[in-house]
């Protein structure tokens, strides 16, 4: 009988002592993880599927949650040429694996499937930021789940051939964007002495 009440206490303060150290690791995880994630320097290019209402989603979500804007966007069916200079020509349209991955690059590196949404999420601020720490999964758990979504991803959030309509600040994180040239004058100003 009092040996099962110290046993007891004992299990209390064990468990407390697991909870604690469990706790004191995800606290650890979710600082370290996303900022192991975001590259020192340099801008980081998503590539996306353009027609895909879920990309488009997160696309926007990024835009708007990202805001240093050390990312930019490009769709898959406007850059093959620019994936394959990266390396990456195998995920663009008529590539191996087109059309099945998101693609991020970061000075250089290619990322795709889980690990190119795990960093660009690492880039957002926080709280969403946070989420990168499902990047301590092992790749082929997160893969299997990206790959999942991916074969339907059609078929569940459908496809669009419009995107959002875009602000200024949003139009000039995309590579295609060009700036638009500044009006001449149809006479030349007087030089003022």
């Amino acid at each position: 009988p009092r040996v099962w009440s110290e046993i007891f206490v004992v299990a209390m303060m064990v468990g407390r002592v697991v909870w604690a150290a469990l706790a004191a690791s995800l606290g650890v995880a979710l600082y370290t993880v996303p900022r192991s994630l975001v590259p020192a320097t340099g801008t980081s290019v998503l590539f996306f599927d353009g027609v895909c209402n879920l990309c488009d989603g997160f696309v926007n979500f990024v835009a708007d949650h990202e805001s240093l804007e050390r990312v930019k966007f490009g769709a898959i069916q406007r850059h093959g040429e620019l994936m394959a200079s990266y390396g990456a020509g195998d995920f663009a349209e008529g590539g191996s694996k087109a059309l099945s991955s998101m693609v991020l690059v970061q000075n250089g590196e290619i990322h795709v499937r889980s690990d190119a949404a795990l960093r660009a999420i690492a880039l957002l601020d926080a709280p969403f930021n946070l989420a990168a720490v499902f990047h301590l999964l092992p790749t082929p758990l997160r893969d299997a789940g990206y790959d999942l979504v991916a074969r339907y991803r059609y078929r569940v959030f459908g496809q669009t051939e419009t995107c959002r309509p875009p602000s200024p600040k949003f139009e000039r994180r995309f590579l295609d964007y060009v700036p638009p040239a500044e009006p001449s004058l149809p006479f030349s100003p007087p030089e003022l002495s």
